[in-house]
């Protein structure tokens, strides 16, 4: 994946949506968004495409007060995986479950009832695959789309 089209796609999204785009270089190259209450964050290493995460979370989200915790680790092939407990209370929308297909999900709650959700690795190869994913995941917590949908026409 190329860094000038990973850098045109949230550009472009920021544009069509009359949002800045906030851009940080380090060792890992971080684009974010703020709409509202709701923080979406992409953060990627340019050499390293599996350390690339999604996250979305609210605002005031606490780091250090998370009261719930969900993790579900993606089966990858040749890499040995530990066993995750099957029993794990589900305290978001069920219908998020439907990501752990694709991604590595880590979903947590703290003790104000503000979430976080982080999908990784993240490596969106058009628009539409960030539209959909961030809007479903905003749309089930939240009740309300971060992108605009008209963008699609």
């Amino acid at each position: 994946m190329d860094i000038k089209k990973i850098d045109n796609l949230w550009r472009f999204l920021g544009i069509k949506n009359n949002m800045p785009v906030k851009l940080d270089l380090d060792k890992h190259v971080h684009y974010s968004f703020i709409k509202g209450n709701i923080l979406v964050k992409h953060e990627f290493n340019p050499k390293l495409w599996l350390e690339s995460s999604l996250l979305i979370q609210e605002k005031t989200f606490q780091e250090k007060a998370v009261l719930q915790h969900y993790h579900h680790k993606k089966k990858r092939f040749g890499f040995h995986s530990e066993l995750t407990s099957t029993h794990v209370q589900i305290f978001f929308p069920r219908t998020l479950l439907h990501l752990k297909n694709k991604y590595e999900m880590n979903i947590q709650k703290d003790r104000h009832g503000n979430y976080q959700i982080r999908l990784s690795p993240f490596v969106p190869k058009n628009v539409y695959a960030i539209l959909d994913t961030v809007n479903f995941i905003t749309r089930e917590m939240w009740k309300k789309d971060f992108f605009a949908e008209s963008i699609r026409n």
